[in-house]
């Protein structure tokens, strides 16, 4: 029998068909960004080498894309996240086995829930996608070729992955161990590691220095998260991530039902090179760099009882194909290669009809908003008007509730993007200060209710120069026609230099 054919047309248009209807389906269909695409866009407008939750790598991409492509940008940059976390994959597997398997378990992560759902909003976790199978690919060609440029390009990932997220902290804690427990030791000796590790250091310190000067920021706010999973569950909730990580490979276990296709490890002895398959040192690689990280922080969660996140294990996954593809029976994968081809594309069907069906309707069926529901462009168009019926100046920043503020601040403007001040602790937005805004005043707006805190406003003083004017808006639910209008308060604050005064 021929060996299966490794790439066509077809196989290439459905692919691409996919990522295009992934990237305009919520362009088309939803109201408003994601909550954490709001986030990462009016922090990356303000490039800062850090801020208060995450490093700024992430962020940075997400603006950039924002003002390159405008509105479509940040979902065409996760869906090319995804795609590269699959070429990536990939060329580790042609390293690891043949192209066909190679390209199967690249495919397969597709059937990995992280890799479909979750990529409607572009975020720190999307983002590492492509860094983990980065890393990983860089370290195996670093260890295997042994050349200065690999072992130089893994520690510029490295250094990157950090920028991305510190959680980037966990695979290479468990690279440093496989390096140190494996017959690759000996590499120590040579100067290549040394100098991934040089020169992941410098591209990670003006993070560092950032973190020194704005008092560890970001540990405080992971250490608050962790502090909620804990008190949730205490050592229960490491099981309770295990049980969340299985479940979200509930779709790649139901395909390999579904085509009956059973996977078996093959004995020590075997002539894997005839079969193309993983050598031993090959699989413990897949099986050390695939697990490995999610076995290393539920053992700490359970022994140390750290609190863990479920969306922590998002990136921990990239070698799951891989580890499917290499177990698959040799003399049976020629014939289960088409169907798991089939199967996968039934559940990338089904996926992307539930997503669109979800964004479009999910708030009406709920008679519930969910984040992509609110009006966005009404609530901005709303504020800009507001803004230039009181002052003869731009819209220099937006304060208050930091979602309806982001809402603002991230909705395309002819007058151009405000930045947000957010509001509790000065801190969270360094970029802003009380001459900035005696100079440029502000608006602020907030959900019925009582405002909330935002201490570079409330501690204004007497004399500042600025203008007062508050009131209301009512403004319609475009998804949810039938919900009562959303109120929103605001106060406007105008330099005098720049307040129109009213007839």
């Amino acid at each position: 029998m021929n060996p299966p054919r490794l790439f066509s047309w077809r196989l290439l248009s459905w692919l691409a068909l996919y990522f295009v209807l992934w990237t305009v389906l919520p362009l088309w269909l939803s109201a408003s960004y994601p909550l954490d695409v709001v986030e990462g866009i009016y922090w990356g407008r303000e490039w800062q080498w850090g801020y208060y939750k995450h490093p700024p790598l992430s962020s940075w991409l997400l603006y950039g894309f924002y003002a390159v492509f405008g509105h479509v940008g940040p979902y065409l940059l996760s869906q090319l996240a995804i795609a590269l976390s699959l070429w990536l994959v990939y060329r580790l597997g042609r390293q690891l086995m043949s192209p066909q398997r190679a390209l199967l378990g690249s495919l397969l992560l597709l059937a990995v829930f992280y890799y479909t759902w979750p990529s409607l909003e572009f975020n720190h976790n999307i983002a590492q996608l492509p860094v983990w199978a980065g890393i990983i690919y860089a370290f195996y060609l670093a260890i295997t070729i042994q050349r200065w440029r690999y072992w130089l390009l893994f520690g510029l990932l490295a250094g990157a992955g950090m920028l991305v997220k510190y959680t980037v902290a966990i695979l290479l804690l468990v690279v440093v161990l496989y390096s140190l427990l494996s017959p690759q030791r000996r590499l120590w000796r040579t100067p290549g590691p040394w100098l991934a590790l040089l020169l992941a250091l410098l591209v990670f310190l003006p993070n560092v220095l950032w973190l020194w000067q704005h008092e560890w920021l970001p540990f405080t706010y992971a250490q608050a998260r962790a502090a909620e999973a804990e008190s949730s569950g205490g050592r229960l909730s490491a099981l309770g991530f295990l049980t969340t990580q299985l479940l979200n490979h509930l779709p790649l276990l139901l395909i390999l039902l579904a085509t009956r296709t059973s996977l078996k490890r093959l004995p020590e002895n075997t002539d894997t090179a005839a079969l193309a398959l993983p050598s031993a040192q090959g699989q413990r690689f897949l099986c050390v760099m695939g697990l490995g990280p999610a076995v290393l922080v539920v053992v700490l969660g359970l022994l140390l009882g750290i609190g863990l996140r479920d969306m922590w294990g998002m990136p921990m996954w990239s070698l799951s194909g891989l580890l499917v593809a290499s177990l698959i029976p040799a003399a049976r994968f020629e014939r289960q290669y088409p169907r798991l081809l089939k199967g996968l594309a039934v559940w990338l069907l089904l996926a992307t009809v539930l997503m669109g069906s979800y964004v479009q309707w999910g708030g009406q069926w709920r008679n519930k908003p969910s984040r992509m529901d609110w009006p966005q462009a009404a609530l901005a168009q709303q504020a800009n008007s507001t803004w230039q019926a009181l002052s003869r100046c731009g819209l220099d920043n937006i304060a208050g509730d930091y979602w309806l503020a982001g809402l603002v601040a991230t909705y395309p403007s002819e007058s151009g993007q405000p930045s947000v001040m957010i509001g509790g602790n000065p801190a969270y937005s360094p970029w802003m200060s009380a001459a900035r805004l005696q100079s440029h005043g502000s608006l602020m707006v907030w959900p019925q209710g009582e405002a909330p805190p935002v201490p570079l406003l409330d501690n204004l003083p007497p004399n500042s120069g600025l203008v007062v004017r508050e009131g209301e808006w009512q403004i319609a639910w475009q998804k949810l026609p039938k919900r009562a209008p959303l109120t929103v308060q605001w106060r406007a604050y105008i330099p005098q230099s720049c307040f129109k005064p009213q007839p």
